[in-house]
């Protein structure tokens, strides 16, 4: 053979048989997760607190704790500050998608890049925790990350394996992270209007007591859900309520069975879009449906605003 094509054909050779995410899965198990961490362009991205996050974490993580992932409310400097700010910050919305330039910033600190593969893994305690990492998800594709995965069981599925963890902190080098925002992922409410004069399916991931109008989740908001919706909890998309999502066959019968659509456009919404993330992701990454999406506003925007459309199954008179 040609001592010139021979080194073409291995290289070849090796590149056809190499691992590549593109085929790889939103959703991930432990497994999958140990027999792909050593590859370069894979980040594992640790969503807990720092403080636990140095206690266990898996070997390479990087830590960006799920609060950096939302807007927090302003941390007033003294408690004069705190009540001359109260009236303003009770109309404020929080938990919201941060600033583009300020996520940014923290996935270039991070060391992510864009053709990077990233794990996100939250504790794995409970469905609250799934719900967190599918959060996390629904913000990389809004940043147009396009390889993104959770991994099903978190922390703790991964620990349950028998594999070593680590302690301390982490750092990989500093990249500079550039977003192609997709903004057709996450409507504003005015979008959610239109969409619900034109009659497209709407999600409500909250609990039945907020779907039905028992209660709120703040004093300022009305009871009840955006009319029309369907209820859909969140804590029913995982696996009897832990850390691991439910398979495809029976996501797909429990949406059937709440007569929501396994395609077609709908919009998912909870109080403040987190617990709705877990039901988008179950409709979008799961289900193959590009056509859901995630309200973040939800009713913490929408419940606040008396202009917007609002209907609860039980009205309760505190007043009788």
């Amino acid at each position: 053979m040609n001592r010139h094509i021979r080194p073409l054909l291995l290289a070849l050779l090796a590149f056809l048989s190499a691992p590549t995410f593109a085929s790889a899965p939103p959703l991930v198990d432990a497994q999958w997760l140990k027999a792909n961490q050593d590859q370069s362009d894979l980040v594992v991205l640790d969503i807990q607190s720092a403080k636990d996050y140095q206690r266990f974490h898996i070997p390479g993580a990087a830590n960006a704790p799920y609060d950096r992932w939302r807007t927090q409310p302003p941390k007033p400097d003294s408690k004069a500050a705190a009540r001359s700010n109260a009236n303003a910050n009770a109309s404020e919305l929080t938990s919201m998608l941060p600033p583009i330039a300020q996520l940014e910033a923290m996935l270039s600190e991070l060391g992510v890049s864009k053709d990077d593969h990233v794990v996100i893994v939250a504790t794995g305690r409970g469905a609250s925790d799934l719900a967190a990492a599918a959060r996390v998800f629904w913000t990389l594709k809004v940043l147009g990350h396009e390889q993104a995965s959770v991994l099903d069981g978190g922390l703790v599925g991964y620990a349950d394996t028998g594999a070593a963890l680590a302690r301390g902190s982490e750092q990989r080098p500093a990249t500079e992270y550039r977003a192609t925002l997709q903004p057709e992922l996450a409507p504003n409410a005015e979008a959610v209007r239109d969409a619900l004069a034109a009659k497209t399916p709407l999600v409500d991931a909250r609990s039945e007591g907020e779907f039905v109008g028992i209660y709120t989740g703040d004093a300022a908001e009305r009871p009840g859900t955006i009319p029309g919706s369907r209820h859909l909890p969140h804590d029913w998309i995982s696996d009897s309520g832990s850390g691991k999502l439910r398979s495809p066959g029976a996501l797909k019968a429990l949406f059937e069975a709440r007569g929501v659509a396994t395609d077609g456009e709908q919009i998912h919404f909870c109080h403040s879009g987190n617990r709705a993330a877990l039901t988008w992701f179950a409709a979008y990454a799961v289900l193959g449906n590009e056509d859901a999406v995630l309200y973040d506003g939800s009713m913490m925007e929408w419940a606040r605003d008396d202009s917007l459309p609002i209907s609860a199954e039980i009205e309760l008179c505190d007043a009788c």
